[in-house]
């Protein structure tokens, strides 16, 4: 059984919406369960700048995935509107780094380091592709114009 690319985004455009939903709800939850884990916390200042600042950066990098996604299933991937969308997710992968190097000066961890490796990946990543969707994007406007 052949899956189209259309309903993989459209599956994946679901999963962003849902991850979206349950970030937002976190963000809502989030002075409730402060006071639970006030006590197990010593850093608690530092660990809720983090958890917010990187909810509000993920809710940012979904919703321009979920841009760029749809663009996809609409069958126009190489257009400008999609480079400056890759930019944009390389900037917010890169405060999302920044963000787990500040949270990493507190509380280090090796898995806080992976997740800055992975980060840091992600940005560059982003940029080649951002590249790369800019170069197709050209061509294809000089193959318009010469049709």
């Amino acid at each position: 059984m052949k899956i189209s690319g259309k309903k993989i985004a459209g599956a994946l455009n679901v999963i962003l919406l849902v991850c979206m939903v349950v970030i937002f709800v976190l963000f809502m939850d989030l002075p409730f369960l402060t006071e639970q884990v006030s006590r197990y916390f010593i850093y608690l200042v530092p660990s809720m700048f983090f958890f917010y600042t990187a909810g509000s950066i993920s809710l940012w990098f979904l919703w321009e995935l979920r841009k760029l996604i749809l663009s996809v299933r609409e069958g126009n991937p190489f257009v400008r509107r999609n480079v400056k969308s890759l930019k944009r997710l390389s900037v917010a992968l890169a405060l999302l780094l920044a963000d787990f190097i500040f949270i990493f000066c507190f509380v280090p961890s090796i898995s806080k380091l992976l997740c800055i490796a992975v980060l840091l990946l992600g940005v560059l990543c982003a940029q080649v592709l951002a590249h790369l969707i800019e170069r197709a994007a050209e061509y294809r406007e000089e193959i318009d114009l010469t049709v």
